[in-house]
């Protein structure tokens, strides 16, 4: 049976080597959403992997009880955004793995993977904060109430987000798939 995530933080403040474990567990959730929402794949690397460091460093103080995922989310959230903050401009998304790839024509294959690109620059295109809570739901598949815990917002903030963002994604898409623009 596969041990707890909040179980491995308390054997982890006694054994430093366990924490590598919640690293193998959540670093390519991490990378990946360190990656779409800074929009640069190799600032990402280093975003995850200071991602870690704090949350290593920052064991002794994760409250029992409290769930550990939402609480590195968090983190690498904050790294994430502030690096936005820092610079402006913006690199392709590395591509999310798509399931059973191997089963589709090269045409669907190609298709596939211009459908993705549109939706990722799309994505890159929302501001911040609703590019943010889109990535936490649909890429990492938080809960509204974990999404509430990383961004500290209430429940209501975050649904309301999300609404506008998949909204706003859906006006983006739908305009360039007809050629206006917006």
């Amino acid at each position: 049976m596969r041990q707890s995530d909040e179980s491995l933080v308390e054997e982890a403040l006694l054994r430093p080597e366990v924490f590598a474990e919640l690293i193998t567990r959540y670093q390519n959730k991490v990378y990946s959403l360190a990656c779409r929402i800074t929009g640069d794949a190799e600032e990402a690397k280093d975003l995850a992997q200071e991602t870690f460091i704090r949350a290593y460093t920052s064991l002794p103080g994760f409250h029992r009880g409290a769930r550990f995922s939402p609480w590195l989310y968090r983190i690498a959230t904050n790294l994430s955004l502030n690096y936005r903050k820092r610079r402006r401009e913006a690199v392709p998304l590395a591509d999310k793995p798509l399931p059973d790839e191997t089963s589709l024509s090269p045409e669907e294959a190609v298709e596939r993977k211009e459908s993705q690109e549109r939706i990722q620059r799309a994505i890159l295109g929302l501001p911040g904060l609703y590019r943010t809570v889109l990535v936490l739901r649909h890429v990492n598949e938080l809960t509204y109430q974990e999404i509430a815990q990383v961004l500290e917002i209430p429940v209501g903030t975050v649904k309301a987000r999300l609404f506008r963002a998949r909204d706003m994604l859906r006006e983006v898409l739908r305009s360039e798939r007809d050629g206006t623009s917006i």
